[in-house]
C-alpha cells in the first residue's frame, strides 16, 4: 500500500491512469459569477465532488485569464492529511506545467519527478490557493486538480485511515491570495516563547510558554440553562442535565502544580450540525477568594449568599450595570463582556485571553478550573432565528496556553546538532519519534537534566505543532520512564520553533541528588501533528546541574558518637537502627531498600566499640550509654 502510494504521488501527469474516476469538465461552471472589475473573479460554486486517492477534477481557466485559483475542501476530520497535484495549460512552451511539492513549476511527461504537495486540512472548510501569476496560465485553457492521498488519524486504531474529502468551490482571481488560518490570534504570550537567566549562584530561572490540548471531547452545551437557572428553581443539576457551560480542571490538561504557572488563554472548539451565524460566549476562572477579580464574592456581599467566591466571570454590560445598581462593588474597573463571533459556521474556534488583572488573582491548583459558557446564538441573522434549547452544540476540543517559570539548580548546558527528520503521518513510531541517549547529548553520570530545548524547523509554517516528551528515570515502579501525561502543542508555529521542556519536580527533584532522571537513559521528542507533515529536529540543548561530590568513607568523621540515625541525639532509637542494619542489611544498610536505611555517617557514628564495622556489640554499648551505665564511649 505504502509503495503504491509513493509511486502514485511521484507519477507524472501523462502517466496517471485515472480515467475511471474523471469528473465532467467544468467548462460552464455551476452558479458562475462574474465581477466586472479589476479583480475579475470567476467562481465555480455549488460543487459536491467527492475526492479520494484516485480522483481528478478537470476544469477550464477563465477566458480573461487568472493569477490564482483557490480550491475549497470540506472534511469531517480535524488534521486531515491531504496530498494533491495540480497542472494547467500555459500560453507558451511547454504548454503544460505541473506544480511540484517544492513550490516550483515543472514540465510533466516521461521521466518527470513532479511530486504531490502534502498539507493538513481543518475540520469543515479549508482552502488551497495556487499562484498562477508566474507561469502565464493560458486563458480558456484546461487545468487538473488531483487527490493523491486522503487520510486521518484514527485514535482507536492508532493508525492513519483512508477517507474522502469534498471539493465544494473553485475560485479564480486576477490577484494571488493565500489561505487563511481559522485559529484566532492571541494577544497574550504565545506558546513557543521561552526565556533563560543564569542567576550566577548555582541556579537559573527558566520560563516557557506552551499549550496543552484535549481532543475528541463530547460536552453538550444547551443555551439558557446556566447555574442561576437551576438556583432559581432550587435544583442541583445532575450529570446529564442540560447546561450551557463546562469547566475544565487544570488536572485534565496535566498542567504542573510546581513552579509559578500563569494561564495565558483558553481555546475551545465548538461544533454544531447546523450553520451558526452569531455565536456569543463568555469565560471564567478560579481566583483567590475575596480578591479584586472575585466577581462572585463581590455579588455575595449584597445577596448574602454563603460560601460564594473563588471565581471570576465575564458578564454582559447590562448585567454588570444592574448588579452595580443593586449595590455590588466589583474590585476590577473593567470586567469582560464576552465575545461575539459573526458568521461562525459549523466549526467554531473560541479564544479567551485571560486579562492581566485576572492573571494576578488566578489560582492554578490541579482541582481549579477554567470555564466556557454558551450565552446566545442565531442561525440566520436575516431571519433572526434564535438558537434555543432544542439546538445544542458540542465542545469537541480545548487547549490551554500557560507559562511556567521555575528556578532550577544549574551548572551549565550542552548543545548538539541533530538534523533528524520526523514524519507525523508515518505509522512507525521510529519515524515520528526522535529518541536519543543523554550520553550522545553530552550528559555524563554526574549531571542531572532540568530542562531540554528542542529546536525544530519545517519547509512551511507548521501552525499547530502537537508533540510529546519523555525521559528515562531510575524509578522502577514507573518502569524507568516518565512521559508527560497530556500532549503539548505550539499554536501558531512558524517554520522554526524553539520548544523548551522544563522537567517537573516529580522527576527532576529540588536538588541534583534528589533527581531520578537517568543520565544513562534516553530522552524522546515525538511529532504527532502539524500543517507540515515533516519537521526536522535541528538542535537539542540540555540544561543540567552536577551532583555534588560526596566525601569517601575514609574522609567522613563522626558528628556525634552513638547517633546512628543522625537526629542529633543518642537514645534507644539509635540502638534499633544499629540492630536493624546488622540483622537485615539488605533492607537497612546504606544500599538497602528501605527509606529508613542507615547513612554512611550514621554507620560511622554508630561504630562505638572501636572495631571496624557495625556489630550487635555496638548496639549493646549504645544501650548501656542511654541507661547511664557508662559515661562515654571511650
Amino acid at each position: 500500500m505504502k509503495k503504491q502510494l509513493r509511486n502514485r504521488i511521484k507519477a507524472t501527469v501523462l502517466s496517471l491512469t485515472m480515467a475511471a474516476a474523471m469528473v465532467p469538465v467544468c467548462s460552464a461552471p455551476v452558479n458562475a459569477v462574474s465581477v466586472p472589475d479589476s479583480s475579475s473573479i470567476t467562481v465555480c460554486k455549488g460543487l459536491s465532488q467527492t475526492m479520494d486517492d484516485t480522483s481528478v477534477y478537470k476544469g477550464t481557466i477563465p477566458e480573461d485569464g487568472a493569477d490564482s485559483v483557490t480550491f475549497t475542501l470540506d472534511t469531517n476530520y480535524a488534521g486531515q492529511s491531504f496530498s494533491y497535484g495540480f497542472g494547467c495549460s500555459t500560453a507558451e512552451k511547454p504548454y503544460w506545467l505541473e506544480l511540484d511539492k517544492s513550490g516550483e513549476w515543472m514540465e510533466g511527461g516521461a521521466g518527470s519527478k513532479v511530486e504531490g504537495t502534502a498539507c493538513k486540512l481543518d475540520k469543515a472548510s479549508s482552502t488551497i490557493t495556487i499562484d498562477l501569476s508566474e507561469i502565464n496560465a493560458k486563458p480558456g485553457g484546461t487545468f487538473e486538480f488531483r487527490c493523491y492521498y486522503s487520510a486521518h488519524w484514527d485514535n482507536s486504531k492508532k493508525d492513519m485511515v483512508a477517507n474522502t474529502v469534498k471539493l465544494t468551490d473553485v475560485d479564480f482571481s486576477s490577484g494571488s491570495s493565500s489561505s487563511s488560518s481559522s485559529t484566532p490570534e492571541t494577544k497574550n504570550k504565545k506558546s513557543g516563547t521561552w526565556s533563560f537567566k543564569d542567576n550566577k549562584d548555582g541556579t537559573a530561572t527558566i520560563s516557557a510558554t506552551i499549550s496543552k490540548q484535549l481532543d475528541e471531547l463530547d460536552y453538550e452545551l444547551t443555551v439558557g440553562y446556566d447555574d442561576e437557572y437551576y438556583e432559581k428553581k432550587g435544583i442541583v443539576p445532575e450529570e446529564g442535565d442540560p447546561i450551557n457551560s463546562h469547566k475544565f480542571k487544570y488536572s485534565d490538561f496535566g498542567i504542573p502544580s510546581d513552579g509559578n504557572v500563569t494561564i495565558e488563554s483558553l481555546l475551545v472548539t465548538v461544533e454544531s450540525d447546523y450553520d451558526i451565524d452569531k455565536f456569543m460566549y463568555g469565560c471564567g476562572t478560579n481566583v483567590e477568594k475575596g480578591s479584586a477579580a472575585d466577581t462572585e464574592y463581590a455579588k455575595a456581599q449584597v445577596s448574602g449568599k454563603a460560601n460564594a467566591g473563588y471565581w471570576y466571570n465575564e458578564m454582559g454590560a447590562e448585567v454588570k450595570e444592574e448588579l452595580e445598581a443593586d449595590g455590588v462593588e466589583f474590585g476590577l474597573e473593567e470586567i469582560g463582556e464576552g465575545t461575539t463571533l459573526e458568521g461562525a459556521g459549523k466549526y467554531i474556534q473560541c479564544l479567551w485571553d485571560v486579562p492581566a488583572e485576572v492573571q494576578e488573582c488566578q489560582t492554578t491548583r490541579p482541582s481549579d478550573s477554567i470555564g466556557f459558557q454558551f450565552w446566545y446564538g442565531t442561525k440566520e441573522a436575516s431571519k433572526y432565528t434564535e438558537i434555543t434549547s432544542k439546538d445544542p452544540v458540542k465542545i469537541t476540543g480545548a487547549a490551554i496556553t500557560y507559562t511556567v517559570t521555575k528556578t532550577i539548580p544549574y551548572t551549565g548546558s550542552t548543545k548538539t546538532k541533530q538534523k533528524k527528520t520526523l514524519d507525523c503521518t508515518a505509522t512507525a513510531d521510529s519515524k515520528k519519534n526522535f529518541e536519543i541517549s543523554y550520553e550522545d547529548l553530552g550528559i555524563t553520570a554526574d549531571m542531572r537534566p532540568y530542562a531540554i530545548r528542542f529546536d525544530v524547523s519545517a519547509d512551511k509554517p507548521i501552525n499547530k505543532l502537537v508533540y510529546g516528551t519523555g525521559t528515562g528515570t531510575t524509578n522502577k515502579s514507573s518502569k524507568y520512564w516518565y512521559q508527560d501525561p497530556v500532549n503539548s502543542a505550539i499554536i501558531g508555529a512558524e517554520e522554526k520553533v524553539e520548544i523548551m521542556w522544563i522537567l517537573p519536580d516529580s522527576i527532576a527533584g529540588a536538588t541534583p541528588d534528589k533527581s531520578i532522571v537517568n543520565p544513562e537513559g534516553n530522552v524522546v521528542f515525538g511529532y504527532y501533528y502539524g500543517e507540515s507533515d515533516t519537521i526536522t529536529v535541528d538542535n537539542v540543548e540540555v540544561y543540567y546541574a552536577e551532583v555534588p561530590t560526596e566525601p569517601t568513607t575514609e574522609e567522613l568523621k563522626p558528628t556525634l558518637l552513638g547517633d546512628a540515625n543522625c537526629d542529633d541525639s543518642v537514645d534507644m532509637s539509635d540502638v534499633v537502627m544499629v540492630m536493624q542494619c546488622t540483622l537485615n542489611p539488605k533492607k537497612y544498610d546504606v544500599d538497602g531498600t528501605s527509606e529508613d536505611r542507615i547513612t554512611e555517617i550514621g554507620k560511622i557514628n554508630g561504630d562505638v566499640d572501636g572495631k571496624a564495622g557495625l556489630t550487635p556489640n555496638d548496639a549493646l554499648i549504645i544501650q548501656r550509654f542511654t541507661l547511664n551505665l557508662i559515661d562515654d564511649f571511650s
